[in-house]
């Protein structure tokens, strides 16, 4: 059983090691092994969430265990009425037990009803199939718009994906 709560600026250290450990694996069959080596480092990631949480304009959802042990968590930035999904990451071993669904769920329930008439949008790695797949299930539907970034001649694309405002949320 685990349960969804706001995060709190001492959960900093939790939300950099699950982004570390969540990264790594879901990001090693998609990437340069390289790439996700250089880019996944554990001592950058506690010092960027100790940066983010403090925002004033991000919100963070952190999935949690009877034990109160950390599961996962999703990030938001706000910007004048427009969301964008930052960060959706579940530590591997809980992962397909729907804590991504309910982390999404909570936190655009949440916002949605403080906010009717806002808009969603993230970047996804193209290659992250069940990703998209995973964000179609919201409404979210891909914009046409990329990212490109080249990497020792392997090109990395995020895709843009916006929730469609009719979308029921499943």
């Amino acid at each position: 059983m685990f349960f969804i709560r706001k995060a709190d600026l001492e959960d900093f250290k939790d939300i950099a090691s699950i982004h570390f450990k969540s990264w790594h694996a879901a990001y090693l069959d998609l990437l340069p092994k390289s790439y996700v080596e250089s880019q996944n480092n554990l001592f950058e990631k506690i010092k960027m969430w100790q940066e983010v949480i403090a925002h004033p304009d991000v919100i963070i959802w952190i999935a949690y265990d009877a034990n109160h042990n950390n599961l996962g968590f999703i990030g938001y930035f706000n910007n004048s009425k427009c969301y964008e999904i930052t960060t959706l990451y579940v530590l591997p071993e809980y992962q397909g037990l729907g804590i991504g669904t309910k982390l999404v769920r909570t936190s655009l329930q949440a916002i949605l009803e403080s906010n009717i008439n806002t808009s969603f949008y993230l970047w996804v790695l193209e290659a992250n199939i069940a990703a998209i797949h995973f964000y179609e299930k919201f409404g979210f539907v891909y914009t046409g718009e990329n990212n490109k970034e080249n990497y020792k001649g392997t090109q990395i694309t995020d895709v843009k994906m916006v929730r469609n405002t009719d979308a029921l949320l499943p």
